[in-house]
């Protein structure tokens, strides 16, 4: 009645005398034309309310006391009951099937469902499941990047809190990340793991994978988990032993590249004091360098390390996919050559930060030590490698080299690889000590 009434007014009312504008080119800019309602994105809440059955919250069951140890989320993406969440929510399911099993708990249900893990994919940190009947709304994934700066919404259940959106913006591709990582700044909590991250018109572009907190996020693309679901859409029945045996083979695909990677072109040579080392290799290693200054010390070592930022998550006590080095040259101007003798020793026997595994993961090192001659310069190298228990082939590789050319200074340097099969680690190794060199 009120719209009624106000035509029936503007209808009566005296127009005003239109004012003449300037010229075109006075200068003057347009306006731009008003954004169409149907361009625009949904309210979050609508949007909630349209998808909030296609979330549920993922259980990791301990068996022996029949209660969760941990929990993820995972979102459905096929009519069938598969759903897609991140492999290091399920991961114990993979590596101690005996002991865990998963289960989801459905918007708006209380009774868990169980489910069965059909495919992995370890390096990029994905997982498909699924349940034992057919679901009717499913989210559908995303054949294109969104445009930087567009608006999105995480999914997820954080903190055990229940089913959460949170609106933030799409910021591209990390640049020059081992692993392919979407940075998305919203906040993306423990639990929320493996939920969906979309457009306003409910398609997922990424799925949620990590933080940093302070509203940085990370997501696995969806190109990958597109791809493992349409391995899982093939896949025949799973048992734990093949899918132990699809994650070496992942394993093993992702080191032979990281060694083809490295080994396209020697490593730049980078000086530090009177030596050559290997530089920056790639450009996913991030390099770092400090000297502590105490003048109450004798003596001055300079560190310099590289190290890729990423790894690949095998279980909660086991990391993998790692490559790192570390420069530690050490002069003195006051201890003589007896007593630096004694420092750089103390050097050489320190152990490099090893990556993190446990017994149950890995054997003890096993090393071989000799002096070799590096282009005229005269090295103590030792190899040391431990063995993957449930992945055959694969091994942790940590090289320690040290110069022997002078009395009162000398560079030691440490080479970790996690996760190369040995001939691998010994080429990337033999590629790394070819780098070292004396500049006097």
């Amino acid at each position: 009645m009120f719209a009624i009434l106000l035509a029936a007014v503007l209808a009566q009312a005296p127009v005003a005398p239109v004012e003449p504008g300037p010229p075109p080119d006075a200068g003057v800019p347009e306006a731009a034309p008003p954004v169409p309602l149907s361009a625009l994105p949904p309210a979050t809440h609508e949007l909630f309310k349209r998808i909030e059955g296609r979330v549920a919250q993922v259980r990791i069951i301990e068996r022996r006391s029949g209660t969760r140890s941990s929990i993820g989320s995972a979102f459905f993406v096929s009519a069938a009951g598969h759903a897609v969440t991140n492999y290091h929510v399920v991961s114990d399911v993979v590596i101690h099937p005996e002991d865990y099993s998963a289960e989801l708990v459905l918007r708006g249900t209380s009774e868990p469902v169980p489910v069965r893990l059909i495919d992995v994919d370890v390096v990029h940190d994905l997982a498909v499941i699924q349940m034992g009947t057919p679901v009717t709304d499913f989210f559908a994934l995303e054949d294109r990047e969104p445009p930087q700066g567009a608006r999105l919404f995480a999914m997820g259940n954080p903190r055990d809190l229940g089913t959460t959106i949170v609106e933030g913006t799409y910021n591209g591709l990390i640049q020059d990340a081992l692993y392919e990582r979407l940075h998305f700044s919203g906040a993306i909590n423990p639990g929320m793991s493996g939920g969906p991250t979309l457009t306003g018109e409910g398609r997922v572009v990424g799925v949620n994978v990590a933080t940093m907190g302070n509203q940085v996020g990370f997501l696995v693309p969806v190109r990958y988990a597109r791809e493992l679901l349409a391995r899982a859409l093939q896949a025949k029945e799973t048992d734990a032993q093949a899918l132990l045996a699809t994650v070496r083979t992942q394993l093993l695909d992702n080191q032979q590249r990281l060694t083809e990677r490295l080994l396209e072109a020697p490593p730049p040579k980078h000086s530090l004091g009177s030596y050559h080392v290997p530089g920056r290799w790639s450009p996913f290693l991030k390099c770092w360098g400090d000297t502590p200054h105490d003048p109450e010390v004798p003596y001055t070592v300079t560190n310099y390390q590289c190290s890729s930022e990423e790894d690949i998550y095998v279980s909660s006590n086991h990391r993998t996919g790692v490559v790192a080095f570390l420069h530690q040259h050490a002069t003195s101007q006051k201890l003589g050559a007896l007593r630096f003798s004694a420092l750089y020793s103390a050097l050489f026997a320190q152990d490099p930060d090893a990556v993190e595994a446990t017994r149950q993961d890995v054997t003890n090192y096993r090393c071989k030590s000799e002096f070799v001659d590096v282009g005229g310069l005269p090295v103590r190298a030792a190899l040391c490698l431990r063995a993957y228990r449930k992945f055959p082939g694969l091994y942790d590789v940590v090289l320690r080299a040290a110069t022997l050319n002078a009395g009162t200074s000398g560079v030691d340097t440490s080479l970790t690889l996690a996760g190369f099969t040995a001939d691998n680690g010994r080429r990337i190794a033999r590629r790394y000590l070819e780098a070292l060199s004396w500049t006097k």
